[in-house]
């Protein structure tokens, strides 16, 4: 009754803004377990300031318990290989998504054909392992985000009927349009209209290095567009109109679409808004509040996608950008609230571009506009009348090829992605300092203290003291990365899967990008790195005829056999091979060795027996190693006895895949290798870092 008699004096609504922030905690809590002790701390501040502690536990009780039971759901569908369901999704022609058994599974099927409301039968196996290092990004957490369970490679697959889905009409929709709108228009009408991310790659990383990627996402933008256009016509052209009716269609459109965080944001924004009348008023904060917990009850994991991170904080500085700007030019408070947005965004927007882009910063509320005022309506035309591609089409290139130019001109400043601890070490340095804007107080200190926190991210790399050597988790294949103290020397080598990792840690140079050998598994986004990154010289191997294909045409490219050498930094690097000519490519490996501070490091590439003798033959105890990264993955063709005898290694490293077709490491190379060492497998272990200060060594892995 008290419960009652309190909501009765003030409405309930009035303070959700205060009770989102335990279910934020809880949900983080699941996740990071010391957030519990915020959620702690926050419980007593509440209980002395508010009465409402009954709705706060009713409210944590009902989230834990929809945690606890996606948990339970997933847990009973762990180890299953066969399904049978409802094909809710299809994201492209090589992924679509299963609702079967209480869960949803994302599926790998090659060249599929199948359309939402297939109901089909699959069998795989999981393909996916959790991150590998603190800042990776981590698809399962994106696929969670999404209310998916799990990832399978679908090894075969069968059609058992067929039911009807309001999806088929988006699907068969896109479609269309796909087959009949120029590649530049598709691209943006696929994005902007159906939040189908399909513009081309090349266009996608323009935005995400001019820093506005997220601009293109469905926001509040485009739901007040479609519901100005909606009322515009129910009331001018049918001389009749109610709230009702254009919300009820803005509603079936965000739901075609999938409801994407943003898009789900907005419409829930202004249903809610609508409502806001009679003598209960509620508060934009407290509205925006509301949102989140319809959104975070259907599934709390949402929180954790970038998307919806974004969408939020940027709601919550529109709401109170009218404190910090107070000039009367309109343009100049575009780009002062810019800036707030970037600062209070910029942990987050840091891991999806990895830079800072000072010509970003300047044009991106030009570039805001663009998109608001001429790309957006210009989408929605299209979608609706593609004819007009004709003409219209010739926008898009213009605007393309705009960004493009832009984004290659653009100055970057690398950043390194933000973990847990360094987001609420900034977020506690930028509330200090925007608390301290508004009450003109402590000004200069908060503002030393932010900067000081900035620059210390900006120049990690130059004061880091260690040797460190990070063997990379990238599945099927190989990739390592050494770096030496102070950021004097960086050498990657072989790079399948490791250029996000270099974006992550803001490593902007190389001075060595080694290619052991041309495999497909160990020179994998060699463009990529090429083409982002600064590469002083590009090794790779004499007598592996692809890879001289491939690389020979750089200028700063070198082929290498047994007779070269060269310093990283003031590092001895020793390469013991190849030797020998042959016409496998594995056999032709780059063989390297260097020692820091007494600890001896031998890496192998994919080097097979024949290769191994060669070295043993010439090299003999000189190849005695303690740490050493094993040749092809684990295979049989690698590692023989008498090569493991001369090296004798104390630790082992094995970059392999989860669940890889090969079946690798072999079992009878797990046995010889634990005769003299301890091994790590990355998919099991992340990411394994070495580092070496003095004389002092230290090894360990995410895991």
């Amino acid at each position: 009754m008290r419960l009652l008699k309190l909501l009765k004096n003030k409405p309930f609504c009035n303070d959700t803004h205060l009770l989102i922030i335990p279910v934020l905690l809880i949900i983080i809590g699941f996740k990071y377990y010391f957030t519990f002790i915020f959620l702690l701390i926050y419980l007593i501040w509440i209980i002395k300031r508010t009465k409402y502690i009954f709705p706060i536990i009713i409210l944590s009780l009902s989230f834990i318990c929809i945690i606890s039971i996606k948990n339970i759901f997933k847990y009973i569908n762990q180890d299953k290989l066969e399904y049978m369901g409802y094909v809710d999704d299809v994201i492209n022609e090589n992924n679509l998504d299963l609702y079967s058994n209480g869960i949803i599974i994302r599926c790998y099927i090659y060249n599929h054909e199948y359309k939402p409301g297939d109901i089909i039968k699959v069998e795989g196996v999981n393909i996916l392992s959790n991150k590998s290092y603190d800042t990776d990004y981590s698809y399962l957490d994106y696929l969670e985000s999404k209310g998916i369970s799990k990832y399978i490679k679908v090894s075969s697959s069968s059609l058992v009927c067929h039911l009807f889905s309001f999806k088929t009409i988006k699907y068969n929709y896109l479609s269309y349009l796909k087959n009949i709108l120029s590649s530049d228009s598709y691209g943006y009408i696929a994005t902007m209209v159906f939040q189908s991310n399909e513009l081309d790659s090349t266009l996608k990383d323009s935005y995400s290095i001019l820093g506005i990627s997220h601009i293109l996402a469905i926001s509040g933008l485009h739901i007040m567009f479609l519901y100005s256009i909606l009322s515009f016509i129910l009331f001018k052209i049918f001389k009749y109109y109610k709230k009702l009716i254009p919300l009820v269609i803005l509603g079936i459109y965000v739901f075609i679409i999938g409801a994407p965080s943003s898009a789900l944001r907005s419409y829930l924004f202004l249903l809610i808004a609508s409502l806001n009348r009679g003598k209960i008023k509620y508060q934009r904060l407290d509205i925006l509040s509301i949102t989140a917990l319809i959104s975070l009850l259907f599934n709390p994991y949402r929180l954790f996608e970038t998307g919806f991170i974004l969408s939020y904080i940027v709601s919550f500085i529109l709401i109170f950008s009218s404190d910090f700007i107070k000039t009367k030019n309109s343009l100049l408070n575009k780009y002062l609230l810019y800036i707030l947005i970037f600062l209070s965004t910029l942990p987050f927007t840091s891991s999806i571009s990895g830079n800072i882009s000072i010509l970003g910063l300047l044009l991106s509320p030009i570039l805001s506009l663009l998109i608001g005022y001429i790309i957006l309506p210009l989408s929605y035309v299209l979608a609706l009348v593609p004819i007009l591609d004709y003409i219209l089409k010739y926008i898009f290139i213009f605007i393309n090829n705009y960004v493009t130019n832009l984004s290659s001109m653009s100055l970057l400043i690398p950043i390194m992605s933000f973990n847990i601890y360094m987001k609420i070490i900034y977020y506690m340095a930028l509330i200090f300092l925007y608390h301290s804007f508004l009450n003109k107080s402590n000004l200069i200190i908060s503002l030393l203290y932010y900067s000081i926190y900035l620059i210390s991210i900006l120049s990690i790399n130059y004061i880091n003291p260690l040797y460190q050597i990070t063997f990379l988790d990238v599945g099927q294949g190989d990739s390592c990365f050494i770096r030496c103290p102070n950021n004097k020397g960086n050498m990657l080598i072989d790079c399948y899967n490791a250029y996000d990792y270099l974006k992550d840690m803001a490593i902007d140079r190389l001075d060595y990008l080694v290619i052991t050998h041309s495999d497909q598994d160990h020179i994998g986004d060699y463009l990529e790195i090429i083409d982002n990154i600064e590469v002083r010289t590009i090794l790779y191997p004499k007598y592996d005829t692809r890879a001289s294909e491939l690389l020979s045409q750089y200028s700063n490219s070198i082929e290498v056999d047994y007779t070269y050498s060269f310093y990283l930094s003031n590092l001895y690097i020793d390469i013991l091979g190849p030797i020998n000519s042959y016409s496998e490519c594995n056999s032709c490996s780059i063989v390297l060795k260097f020692e820091i501070n007494g600890y001896k490091f031998l890496f192998t590439g994919d080097a097979t027996e024949e290769e191994e003798l060669d070295i043993v033959n010439m090299y003999g105890e000189y190849i005695d190693s303690d740490i050493l990264k094993v040749g092809h993955h684990g295979s049989t063709t690698s590692s023989s006895e008498i090569f493991l005898e001369k090296v004798t290694p104390i630790v082992s490293i094995i970059s392999v895949g989860l669940n890889n077709k090969y079946n690798l490491p072999n079992e009878e190379v797990i046995k010889r290798l634990n005769k003299y060492s301890s091994i790590y497998l990355t998919y099991k272990t992340g990411n394994v870092i070495i580092s070496v200060f003095s004389t002092k060594i230290k090894i360990h892995s995410y895991y």
